[in-house]
């Protein structure tokens, strides 16, 4: 499962970037590392992050000019993995102090649900609902809030929080969804 959505999200990634590298306003990767699964505590081990922010394209000025965003999180125990994409919009609050704030599209390979037929002493069924948070559907929202501070004109450090849930729009039932925080830094290039 991991390898799957590993392999998407650099897909994604090499298609969408031709397209948007020749903006002047920059490039940014992110790599960080997050506490997993905050509200339940159910999954453990950090997740590993790497997310690849783009220049906002122009067509994008009239809603405040949102940065376009890949993003992978990878369960270092091998539980739920997640890929994401969707847009960024970042805030100024001084010259080297940002917010962030996220919304996209995720798809995860964690537990949808547990089998509800299956006998309430079924050892299968005991160990996926102690031990895994279940997700209700594979497509997810993201959502993401961070401060980064500009430590030089291409380094930033900052701390993030972010939720993956169906919010029973793109699903219905179990909504386990999981909350990660923690901490990245960013690499900018091409301004």
């Amino acid at each position: 499962m991991f390898t799957r959505t590993l392999a998407a999200v650099a897909a994604l990634a090499a298609f969408t970037a031709p397209a948007l590298a020749d903006d002047n306003r920059g490039t940014e990767f992110r790599l960080g590392v997050t506490a997993h699964d905050l509200s339940d505590h159910v999954e453990d081990g950090p997740n590993y992050t790497i997310g690849a922010y783009f220049a906002s394209p122009d067509f994008l000025d009239f809603i405040w000019s949102p940065r376009p965003y890949l993003y992978g999180s990878f369960n270092s125990n091998s539980l739920t993995n997640f890929g994401a994409a969707g847009l960024d919009w970042t805030f100024d609050l001084t010259e080297n102090l940002h917010i962030n704030v996220g919304s996209g599209i995720s798809y995860n390979d964690g537990v949808r649900d547990i089998d509800r037929t299956a006998p309430a002493n079924d050892p299968n069924r005991i160990r996926l609902a102690t031990t895994r948070s279940l997700m209700g559907e594979h497509w997810l929202f993201h959502t993401t809030f961070g401060m980064d501070y500009d430590i030089s004109e291409t380094v930033s450090i900052g701390v993030y929080y972010e939720h993956i849930s169906h919010g029973q729009i793109l699903g219905n039932g179990r909504n386990q969804a999981l909350d990660n925080a923690g901490v990245r830094i960013g690499y900018r290039f091409g301004r």
